[in-house]
């Protein structure tokens, strides 16, 4: 028999002077309460109540027993409580804005594995590129560049920070050539992010070998990242794209890199995890900040290590 429910019995029968109401207040029957106290009594070698057909007292040895036997049981009791509480709070909505870019296979991982400490959690992700203002209700946090997202009063985590670069698919080279300078790009399908072409002008301004480059592509297409990439794995033309984005595909052999001394002028992108500032977060909010900021931290330990490799061996 469970030695715990043993300790219960006799608590319970203690308290109510009676071994029927202690039955009824543990749900269990009289002949129940009897051998648990009984068989209590044996492995501690000594008599802990006194039993008449009209009353159950406590003996004089099993006082302090009984006063130890209560403390213990309402500490298990709370913690029992507390764990639940925790389990039950750490629940409910979390809807969350991501940035197209981010929709990769290491973003399911991401999300799997978030899943799997947060099961009780309602995660509804939705991809946005627009912006976002944490406080109209639509969103409770956001994965997205700094310039989406409106920051009076939240606080801002960058996850990581990632350059832009050309890639095309193997197939259009093939078609077309590799371009070998930054001017040959003239001559290409160009599939370029809509800011990057300067405001009233036909031009790329490009940056090659630290020198900056003026482009007048013959045929180009602008776009959000996500078409660009779909076009590029298309062999639809040369495509401008985070590396963070193309990485995947690089490395599956969809996309290959083009002029890897060429870039856009200010082509950094960042990408930051945002939330609204309170004193008090819900745990769901806690544990999603913790988890994420993390696995990103992670992540970007994990490609470090291979250049860092790379360098040691090249000295």
């Amino acid at each position: 028999m469970d030695q715990l429910y043993m300790l219960r019995a006799f608590v319970s029968a203690a308290q109510h002077q009676s071994f029927s109401k202690a039955a009824a207040a543990l749900g269990v029957t009289t002949g129940s309460i009897s051998k648990a106290i009984a068989k209590l009594e044996a492995s501690i070698q000594t008599r802990v109540l006194h039993r008449t057909t009209r009353s159950v007292t406590l003996t004089e040895e099993a006082q302090s027993y009984y006063l130890s036997c209560c403390r213990l049981l309402e500490e298990l009791d709370e913690a029992n409580r507390r764990i639940t509480r925790e389990r039950e709070v750490d629940s409910g909505k979390l809807r969350l804005a991501v940035h197209p870019m981010l929709v990769s296979e290491t973003f399911s991982q991401f999300l799997s594995s978030y899943r799997a400490i947060a099961p009780n959690v309602n995660l509804v992700v939705s991809v946005h590129e627009g912006a976002v203002n944490l406080y109209d209700g639509q969103f409770d946090m956001a994965m997205l560049p700094p310039d989406q997202v409106e920051q009076s009063a939240v606080i801002r985590r960058t996850l990581f920070r990632s350059a832009r670069s050309l890639v095309a698919s193997a197939e259009y080279l093939a078609r077309h050539g590799a371009p070998r300078s930054a001017a040959d790009l003239a001559s290409h399908f160009l599939l370029l992010p809509s800011q990057s072409r300067q405001k009233n002008t036909n031009f790329v301004q490009m940056i090659e070998d630290g020198e900056p480059v003026q482009v007048i592509p013959m045929s180009s297409m602008d776009g959000n990242d996500v078409l660009l990439r779909a076009a590029a794995l298309a062999g639809a033309g040369i495509a401008e794209l985070p590396e963070a984005m193309a990485r995947e595909d690089i490395a599956r052999g969809k996309l290959v890199p083009v002029l890897p001394g060429c870039s856009i002028t200010d082509n950094e992108v960042e990408i930051c995890l945002f939330y609204s500032h309170r004193e008090l977060l819900p745990v769901r909010f806690r544990t999603f900040v913790d988890f994420c900021t993390e696995f990103f931290r992670l992540n970007r330990a994990m490609r470090r290590a291979p250049q860092l490799e790379a360098e040691q061996q090249a000295a």
